[in-house]
């Protein structure tokens, strides 16, 4: 089960306690054992705690029952008010457990907090319609992955510097830099956030060269955050984000026409599925078709295209093609 802080915890009792009355309102015992079934570890005396907390902060009512039932007094006012249909709330609950089973685990919480407070809010026949439907989804972490969630502390802090435009100096753990490097104190200015097939990037601007970067948001390490906010600069002429093919590739590069030839087996692949805003598929003849799309070129680039083997009849440009003729030389001659 999962653990909040005390002011979210506090918080989403009230969302739960919303809207009821003196009529109808719930325990310490039924807000316990809401907040159970929603995945979340908080004990009974916490919530009895909370209870009376909220009864100063948010002017939390009870009856003179033995056990107590609370409900919020009409005259609190809400902060937010959402209109939302059963089409829109599917969505959401869809992408809310999308990101919460095959993205960082940073999300979870939130993503879980998120869903009980619209439950909560709701009719509860919609409540339990859109309940009984979560049973219907499957969230797969694809070939991308899930990625490795060992620094959430870290990634609330990189989240918070997003949002406040905050600086950060933290370690930069690449497996592809030296121990010296990855050891190195960096300050970095985060600019943009990047989500692709649930794997976090950050495009941030490097304090001590002014340059931009690409970084992949699980190797930032051991964060602290500045207390003073950095003023953004347009970064339009400097980043190119519609460069970037399934986050990979540089930021700084220009776009390359790429284009493979290859049977109807591969074309199906790409055909079922967009990886880039400018990929076209087009059938040349019977079992022949071209693959094309604009973006940066790079090592996983050509990973995913030696991956298809003899589907392959030929790519362009050159150089792309040595890279995926090396992958192939190379896996065939350790077979070997």
């Amino acid at each position: 089960m999962d653990k909040i802080t005390k002011q979210r915890r506090q918080e989403l009792i009230f969302q739960i306690l919303k809207g009821r009355t003196i009529d109808d309102g719930l325990t310490a015992n039924e807000v316990h054992k809401r907040l159970k079934n929603e995945g979340l570890a908080i004990d009974l005396r916490t919530v009895r705690r909370d209870l009376t907390t909220l009864t100063s902060s948010h002017g939390l009512c009870s009856d003179e029952l033995r056990p107590e039932r609370y409900y919020p007094s009409a005259d609190y006012q809400l902060k937010y008010e959402l209109h939302l249909n059963e089409n829109t709330l599917q969505v959401l609950l869809i992408a809310l457990n999308s990101l919460k089973f095959t993205s960082h685990d940073y999300f979870k919480n939130f993503a879980t907090e998120t869903e009980t407070t619209i439950f909560n809010s709701l009719d509860s026949t919609i409540a339990e319609s859109l309940r009984q439907s979560k049973e219907k989804y499957f969230f797969d972490y694809s070939t991308a992955g899930k990625p490795s969630s060992t620094n959430t502390k870290d990634f609330e802090k990189i989240m918070i510097a997003i949002r406040e435009n905050r600086i950060i100096t933290c370690n930069n753990d690449s497996p592809y830099k030296s121990d010296e490097y990855n050891k190195k104190r960096r300050r970095f200015a985060p600019y943009i956030f990047i989500l692709t097939s649930g794997i976090p990037y950050l495009i941030v601007q490097d304090q001590n060269d002014s340059t931009f970067k690409k970084l992949r948001a699980t190797r930032i390490k051991n964060i602290h955050l500045s207390t003073k906010s950095f003023e953004r600069v347009n970064i339009k002429d400097e980043v190119h984000l519609e460069t970037l093919i399934g986050g990979w590739g540089g930021i700084s590069e220009k776009s390359t026409k790429i284009r493979i030839n290859c049977n109807a087996q591969m074309a199906t692949y790409f055909i079922e599925r967009i990886i880039h805003p400018t990929q076209i598929v087009k059938k040349i003849s019977e079992d022949v078709f071209e693959i094309s799309f604009n973006c940066a070129k790079s090592s996983e680039l050509a990973r995913l295209i030696s991956s298809f083997g003899g589907n392959v009849n030929s790519i362009t440009p050159s150089d792309l093609y040595d890279d995926v003729k090396e992958i192939w030389t190379s896996g065939m001659n350790k077979a070997a």
